[in-house]
């Protein structure tokens, strides 16, 4: 059966519209006919509806069931700590990250960030704005949730057993690959990532106070903006979410 997914709230006995680019879909690949049962996945919930009417671009389906009510979790099960850094590299950061499926989003100031916290809280209106866009674009089907941007030493991480954060410094770390055979990888994990500069010591030190791992990658040093959307997507794909 062929799934949908629909941006806004919906009710049984709703009639709702699936979008130009899935109708064209459907009715030029898929062939769907009048009466064709298919399914409509929301944010909140999985739906069965029926097809009532077909245009040359469009298709109305009318919601008949519930199949599923999607579990509403208190905890995010990937959550990035995004040192600040300049405006346009940020937006680019959060608008992939969305993209990816990345749960939750921490901007910190560390000691050697471009941006401070107090500038960077003139730009959360930008982000909240920055990831609905990418929400609507990717079809994300759990909001990435950007909290307001905070000093390192400020921050406080509960309830998470798995914490990373990426070093180059002098610093006793592992692989990435080694870490991550020794966890439930179904389990929460938050990353840290640190600005083009790294850590300075007084920030390696908050991480060791917060039960931090280290971690290092093999090959090319990625640039602050890259590596939470490559670590994200390597624990998404292990996660089976990718």
């Amino acid at each position: 059966m062929h799934r949908f997914f629909i941006r806004h709230k919906i009710d049984i006995l709703d009639i709702t519209y699936l979008s130009d680019s899935d109708s064209e879909f459907a009715i030029n690949e898929l062939d769907i006919k009048v009466e064709d049962i298919l399914e409509i996945e929301t944010y909140e919930a999985i739906y069965l509806g029926i097809v009532t009417d077909l245009g040359k671009n469009s298709v109305e389906i009318e919601i008949r069931e519930i199949l599923n009510i999607k579990e509403k979790k208190d905890t995010f099960d990937l959550t990035i700590i995004q040192s600040l850094t300049n405006k346009s590299k940020f937006n680019i950061f959060l608008e992939k990250a969305v993209e990816i499926g990345i749960d939750r989003i921490i901007p910190i100031e560390s000691q050697y960030s471009l941006l401070s916290k107090n500038n960077a809280t003139k730009e959360y209106g930008l982000w909240k704005k920055i990831i609905n866009d990418a929400k609507e674009q990717s079809r994300n089907v759990k909001p990435t949730v950007i909290e307001k941007p905070i000093k390192l030493n400020t921050l406080e991480i509960k309830e998470v057993e798995n914490r990373i954060c990426l070093a180059t410094e002098n610093v006793s770390s592992q692989q990435l690959n080694e870490y991550l055979k020794d966890i439930d990888i179904k389990e929460p994990i938050v990353i840290a990532i640190g600005p083009e500069k790294g850590w300075s010591s007084k920030d390696i030190d908050i991480f060791k106070k917060l039960r931090f791992q280290f971690i290092k990658l093999e090959g090319n040093i990625l640039r602050t903006e890259t590596a939470g959307l490559v670590l994200g997507s390597i624990i998404k794909y292990l996660k089976g979410e990718i």
